[in-house]
């Protein structure tokens, strides 16, 4: 089975990244999530809202300028070995969403920036409806009665200084005597 992998590149101004990146994660887990996608599924919006947070805070606290932000949706199914039976979960297709953050430097460049971020959001959101008509074939078959048979997850991830940005979360800050 193919693994199917979409990049998305957006570059937002601190206050638009939260509203853009939930619409683009909405708008994908609305094509792809088979359970019950209405605004009133509280584990969706909990879960995109936990992980949007996540990556706010992971621009804020190291300072960092990009972060990422991934959603794949998995297949579960059985792994038999010698003596034993399990499940593993078998990726089927990612999107990976590459996060600019930008600053303003003065009030007029707000407006700019705003008209900006509408059009990003536009434009990947018509990608994301484009991506999922021109490529289905690597949708596995639905072989559960869930509601969704298919998991998905969202995981967040700092692109620049990860490893610094990972030490000093690691290590606590002293202040000095």
């Amino acid at each position: 089975m193919d693994h199917r992998v979409v990049t998305q590149t957006l570059d937002l101004e601190r206050r638009f990244i939260e509203p853009v990146v939930k619409a683009v994660l909405h708008t994908i887990l609305f094509h792809r999530y088979f359970g019950n996608t209405s605004v009133d599924n509280t584990d969706v919006q909990r879960q995109v809202d936990e992980r949007v947070d996540e990556l706010m805070q992971s621009l804020a606290l190291t300072g960092d300028s990009k972060s990422q932000i991934s959603l794949y949706f998995t297949e579960t199914k059985p792994r038999r070995a010698w003596f034993s039976k399990s499940e593993e979960e078998i990726c089927w297709e990612e999107w990976i969403i590459h996060i600019n953050c930008t600053v303003s430097k003065s009030p007029t460049e707000v407006g700019q920036l705003q008209a900006s971020a509408e059009d990003q959001a536009k434009r990947a959101i018509f990608r994301v409806i484009q991506e999922m008509d021109k490529h289905k074939d690597h949708i596995p078959l639905i072989a559960s009665k869930q509601s969704n048979p298919f998991p998905y997850h969202i995981s967040v991830a700092p692109t620049s200084g990860l490893w610094s940005s990972m030490i000093k979360r690691a290590i606590p800050a002293r202040a000095p005597k």
